[in-house]
């Protein structure tokens, strides 16, 4: 069973939140491997409920360790860490107020978890 490990920074002026931990369990779920999610002592289960995720407590500037076990544990964990770097879509956000009525899911940012290879 393959494991795959990535520290990622928070970026976002609101922290770990609650529409980020959502976006974050929404594209978890997609994989099958068992993703945790640490930060210092405190560790929940990636795949869990956004409640559980945002009481990890992470602020802006805080590390965050992304652990995943499975097959698939590269690729998921490639795309987790890039809700991180593309800031999970907050500066879209700013720039576009449009997301109310969207699920978590259709807010991910685009192509973000999507497998090019997949396409049919």
């Amino acid at each position: 069973m393959a494991r795959a490990t990535r520290t990622v920074t928070v970026a976002n002026r609101e922290g770990f939140h609650l529409r980020a931990a959502t976006l974050f369990v929404c594209l978890a779920q997609r994989f099958n491997s068992d993703i945790e999610v640490s930060k210092g002592d405190r560790a929940a289960d990636g795949k869990s409920t956004a409640l559980h995720l945002a009481g990890l407590g992470a602020f802006e500037g805080d590390e965050m360790l992304l652990q995943a076990n499975g097959e698939d544990a590269e690729e998921a964990l490639d795309a987790l860490a890039a809700l991180f770097t593309t800031n999970f879509g907050e500066d879209e956000l700013e720039n576009n107020q449009n997301t109310q009525g969207q699920s978590a899911e259709e807010q991910v940012p685009e192509g973000v978890g999507e497998d090019d290879s997949a396409t049919a």
